[in-house]
């Protein structure tokens, strides 16, 4: 298996915040695509509803991503997300591409 680690990250905006919650995660993109170690960090809308985002993010390793977790930026959203998500987040880790 490859060191190299994959993830989606899934966000439902609280009814009011779909905008917000947007902005701030393209926020993310802007400033986690220019991180040491990412490989990509795209932001999708879900399909059938608007108010879901989700991440697909790719890191050279566990640890760039463990440093990005650290971030002033990551911390700011996760502190955030109580108010702008009503799931809050759900991460799944992935190994791959197969």
């Amino acid at each position: 298996m490859s060191e190299k680690l994959f993830l989606c990250v899934k966000f439902k905006a609280k009814d009011g915040f779909r905008d917000e919650l947007k902005s701030r995660l393209l926020e993310m993109v802007e400033l986690t695509n220019k991180e040491d170690g990412c490989l990509f960090y795209d932001l999708y809308i879900d399909r059938d509803d608007e108010s879901v985002f989700y991440f697909f993010e790719g890191w050279e390793s566990a640890e760039a991503h463990a440093i990005h977790d650290k971030t002033a930026h990551v911390k700011a959203l996760f502190a955030d997300l109580p108010q702008l998500t009503s799931e809050g987040v759900r991460l799944e880790r992935m190994n791959g591409p197969l």
